[in-house]
């Protein structure tokens, strides 16, 4: 999901973290999803941090975490 959106846009992809809350079962479909939560603009690059969250099919929340992109200037 990530990378789909940033790497077009020139971005890099710089962290991610995630805590997996429930077990993803084989068959299982999962949704990833993204808010961005703050940017910040450097003299070299803009960054974005996005709160991440991925959903099965049932719509349990199965993980949560953090990513950080830079997009260089």
């Amino acid at each position: 999901m990530l990378t789909d959106w940033a790497y077009p846009a020139g971005a890099i992809h710089r962290r991610l973290e995630t805590r997996w809350v429930k077990p993803v079962k084989p068959g299982d479909t999962i949704q990833p999803t993204g808010i961005i939560k703050s940017k910040q603009v450097t003299k070299n690059s803009r960054w974005v941090l996005i709160d991440v969250m991925v959903r099965n099919q049932a719509g349990e929340r199965v993980a949560t975490g953090e990513a950080m992109i830079e997009f260089p200037n």
